[in-house]
C-alpha cells in the first residue's frame, strides 16, 4: 500500500469511496458506542470526542440524515486524528477495514493519485455496519497551531466535517 504522511499547508483533502456501495439507500446514522475497538483505538478525550462528533451530527443533519442507535444505522461514522504515531494509524484502519486499493477501484481517483495521509489531520470513515468495512473515507488537514485556542480549534474540526461530509456521493 502506498502511504504518505507529510505537514500540508494547503486546504487540500482527498476522498475515497466503494462505488459499489449504494450510498443513495443510507438514512440513518450512527457512532460505535463507547465500548467499542473503535472507541479505545486512539486515547482523546471526552471535549475532543464532543467536538468532532456534534460537528458530524450537525453536517450530517443537515444532509438530512437521521442519528439512529449502532444497530439500526445504515452507516456508522468514525473519525481518526492522524499523529505522527504510524502505529496509530494502522491500528485504526484494522479497526475500520480500510482498504485504499479497494475504494481507490471504484471511484473516480485516477491510477496516477496517491493516497495521502497529512500529518495533524482529520479523517472520516463511513462504515458498512454489515461487514464493518470502510466503504467511504475523507481526509482533511486541520492545520493545528501553537497559538490556536479551543474556539479557533472547533473552527477548524467544524470546517473540516462540513468540507469532507459535503462529498457525500449523491
Amino acid at each position: 500500500m502506498l502511504f504518505n504522511i507529510f505537514a500540508c499547508s494547503s486546504t487540500s483533502y482527498e476522498t475515497v469511496y466503494d462505488g459499489r456501495f449504494d450510498f443513495a439507500q443510507v438514512k440513518n446514522y450512527s457512532f460505535y458506542n463507547n465500548d467499542s475497538d473503535f472507541f479505545n483505538s486512539q486515547s482523546l478525550d471526552y471535549a475532543q470526542r464532543s467536538r468532532v462528533e456534534l460537528a458530524i451530527e450537525r453536517s450530517m443533519n443537515e444532509q438530512r440524515f437521521k442519528y439512529s442507535k449502532p444497530e439500526q444505522a445504515d452507516i456508522i461514522v468514525t473519525y481518526h486524528f492522524v499523529n505522527k504515531k504510524y502505529k496509530d494509524y494502522l491500528a485504526y484502519n484494522k479497526i475500520v477495514l480500510f482498504c485504499s486499493h479497494c475504494l481507490r477501484a471504484s471511484t473516480w481517483i485516477s491510477e496516477n493519485q496517491n493516497w495521502t495521509v497529512f500529518s495533524d489531520a482529520l479523517i472520516i470513515d463511513l462504515v458498512d455496519p454489515k461487514n464493518h468495512r470502510s466503504i467511504w473515507r475523507s481526509i482533511y488537514p486541520l492545520n493545528y497551531q501553537v497559538q490556536d485556542n479551543s474556539q479557533k480549534l472547533n473552527e477548524k474540526i467544524i470546517n473540516a466535517v462540513d468540507t469532507m461530509l459535503a462529498q457525500y456521493p449523491k
